[in-house]
């Protein structure tokens, strides 16, 4: 099961990553992230099946967590049919939603009725049958996976509590109620944060009994440059955000938590024979590290992205010039542009720094007139030490535009790691012992392999 389950989880990472790149790009408010509802029908199965995966990991190794396993992947499709009754029943309202039809909504949780129905009375049924033979103390591979599988499920349950309860709320007390980014930061962080810490020592455990202590010393230097890089943060950010650091340090942790891992497995002798050995390693060792990594970095992009942007709201008047971080920006005034299906008011913006022209960024508002929709369109300077975000707004009575500005450090990192994490899928994807498993399992009995 598991070249499926990791085929699935790959293809909703990448477009996970892009949803976010997408909001950032098109929506014209600076984020990546709402916390929406729609948004949330994505991440919880995403938080499920990256649990599902980890968990059958030890099934295959070790014959333990077979109900478990079971239960997880049930839940995992479940999640993605409550996904679609949010999105097309309109029962929760959502920026997102793509429709508000009661019809539709109805057969859809009837659908999700039958298969997660169905597939529960099976596995009540059946799942007496799933033995576990496997046995593992308290300080084993097995447990650090199953800490795993604990922070994922439970940070799944409170994404769906925070995301279904606008909907009891109005149901069972008759009054609107909203659950915004405040709750889920709240709620969902610690369990990142806990997952973030155990992870790299967690993957190198031995299996069936480890020595934690044993088992951590390779991790010295990361967590030595982990607290450096909390260290730097702390001061290039003058103590504006608390968390901010410690978010750098779980990233730096991640990160080169993944490459000490790396490092650990090839072994012991002279650094070029370590090298070849690492040549050699099983495309799935090399998968889980990158997508470790990437994990590592998208923590970083959001972290950064959180706690040290810059926004600058503003009316500017056409010749005017207003400062943001190291920039200058001047703002050249306002022309019509007529597209293929949509009339665009476009602003022509020029950006010095320290004096020299850097950029003509041309934020725009877009009219559809037969669709009667607006859209914004950003203009961003993209760097790989952050964005520099430009959007114009409406024109104001008194003359002039609302144009808001926004400096975001790093923001390209987070969408880097994102598809570092599906690269890394890729890699476990093809790894020789899937398809050696998957024909040995298609090869009738008594034919050798070749």
């Amino acid at each position: 099961m598991r070249p499926w389950t990791l085929a699935a989880w790959l293809f909703l990472t990448i477009g996970i990553t892009m949803g976010s790149l997408w909001a950032y790009y098109e929506l014209g408010w600076g984020g990546f992230w709402f916390w929406d509802p729609v948004e949330n029908a994505s991440f919880m199965p995403w938080l499920i099946a990256t649990a599902l995966l980890h968990s059958a990991i030890v099934v295959e190794k070790r014959e333990a967590l077979k109900s478990w396993t079971i239960l997880l992947a049930i839940f995992a499709f479940g999640f993605s049919l409550i996904g679609t009754f949010i999105v097309r029943s309109g029962v929760i309202t959502s920026v997102h939603s793509f429709a508000s039809d009661p019809t539709r909504g109805m057969a859809v949780l009837a659908i999700l009725a039958v298969f997660v129905g169905g597939a529960l009375t099976l596995f009540a049924a059946r799942a007496g049958d799933l033995e576990a033979k496997g046995v593992f103390s308290m300080v084993s591979r097995e447990s650090g996976l199953v800490l795993n599988n604990l922070l994922l499920t439970v940070a799944a349950f409170v994404v769906f509590v925070g995301t279904i309860w606008p909907l009891v709320g109005e149901v069972l007390l008759g009054r609107a109620l909203s659950v915004g980014a405040p709750f889920f930061d709240a709620a969902f962080t610690p369990f990142a944060v806990a997952l973030a810490v155990a992870l790299p020592i967690g993957a190198v455990l031995p299996w069936k009994r480890a020595e934690l202590g044993r088992a951590a010393r390779p991790f010295w230097p990361a967590l030595v440059l982990a607290i450096a890089a909390a260290l730097l943060a702390w001061a290039m950010g003058s103590g504006r955000s608390t968390l901010g650091p410690l978010g750098v340090a779980l990233g730096a942790w991640l990160f080169v938590g993944a490459l000490a891992d790396l490092w650990a497995r090839s072994g012991r002798g002279s650094t070029a024979s370590r090298l070849s050995r690492l040549t050699r390693l099983p495309r799935a060792d090399w998968g889980r590290v990158v997508a470790h990594a990437g994990l590592g970095i998208t923590i970083f992009g959001v972290v950064c992205l959180s706690s040290w942007s810059v926004e600058d709201i503003r009316v500017v008047k056409e010749g005017e010039t207003f400062p943001l971080g190291p920039y200058e920006i001047t703002f050249q005034g306002v022309h019509e542009e007529q597209g293929s299906n949509y009339t665009a008011q476009v602003a022509d913006m020029l950006v010095k720094k320290g004096g020299e022209e850097v950029a003509v960024l041309h934020p725009a508002k877009r009219s559809y007139p037969f669709a009667q929709m607006n859209t914004t369109e950003a203009a961003i300077r993209p760097g790989l030490l952050g964005d520099l975000y430009l959007v114009v707004g409406d024109p104001q009575d008194g003359g002039g535009f609302a144009v808001r500005s926004y400096l975001k450090p790093f923001a390209l990192w987070l969408w880097i790691g994102g598809l570092m994490m599906g690269f890394g899928g890729v890699l476990s994807l093809t790894d020789r012992r899937f398809r050696v498993a998957a024909g040995a399992a298609k090869r009738p009995a008594g034919v050798p392999a070749e």
